[in-house]
């Protein structure tokens, strides 16, 4: 596929900002606080961890709030979307609150415990539109955990591993290869998706890899450039494709 040139990516751009401006309750564009107001907001899901955490973080709060601010200053760069490096929240399934954000992230899903408000929620969010990446852990164990809770929410739903192929890759920055390069762990990373029946991806999985990681130390020389860009562009294909399937 042929790299898109700046007026596509940009025309791709200026869709998404259109969309979000008619989610934002209440405003008008007369609304004179309306030119501060935030076009997207990265939610992310706080669960019940199984795990012990790393230096007493649980695994929800892996990279946080470090990948947020980072990932939103360069989303608002490279698309034009109008946000800002503290337009972030942490929010439950059991919670209504996470019905006002049209996309979440999971981290650490392999010791992801859902109680049932949770999981009644996890299914509603989806039924309504709701878009969430799945980011964080690797290795059969934790994709076991992760698949047990993914099947409460879901029984009669499958995930599909996608291809580079898939238009997801390809609907704002144009994705080469799958083949990243995990920022640790010694297995290979794999994208898996659940749709719906029109095929539009509704849950996307990074499974052995961790792109909220080159997210958080993007800005030091923890990791190499290159690698963060590419995670950096996986990242906003998601919030592109999100608003305009």
């Amino acid at each position: 596929m042929k790299t898109k040139t700046k007026r596509q990516r940009g025309m791709a751009a200026l869709a998404l900002i259109l969309l979000l401006c008619t989610w934002l309750p209440h405003r008008s564009a007369a609304d004179p606080d309306m030119e501060g107001a935030t076009q997207f907001t990265f939610a992310r899901i706080q669960f019940g961890d199984v795990s012990r955490g790393w230096f007493g973080t649980p695994g929800w709060a892996h990279d946080y709030p470090r990948a947020e601010r980072n990932f939103l200053k360069i989303l608002a760069e490279s698309t034009g979307i109008r946000t800002s490096v503290e337009s972030f929240q942490v929010v439950r399934f059991d919670d209504a609150a996470v019905f006002d954000y049209p996309w979440v992230y999971i981290s650490e899903p392999g010791y992801m415990r859902l109680t049932p408000p949770e999981v009644e929620n996890f299914r509603e969010y989806i039924r309504r539109g709701g878009f969430v990446v799945v980011d964080d852990f690797d290795g059969p164990y934790q994709w076991a955990n992760w698949y047990r809770e993914f099947k409460q929410v879901f029984p009669d739903r499958e995930l599909v591993e996608l291809t580079i192929d898939h238009p997801l890759w390809h609907c704002f920055f144009d994705i080469k290869t799958l083949d990243m390069v995990p920022p640790y762990g010694m297995y290979k990373p794999e994208f898996w998706a659940m749709m719906d029946d029109d095929q539009r991806v509704q849950i996307i999985v990074n499974f052995n890899n961790d792109i909220g990681d080159y997210w958080e130390w993007s800005d030091t020389d923890a990791v190499p450039i290159e690698l963060s860009n590419e995670a950096y562009k996986f990242g906003i294909n998601y919030v592109i494709y999100a608003f305009t399937h």
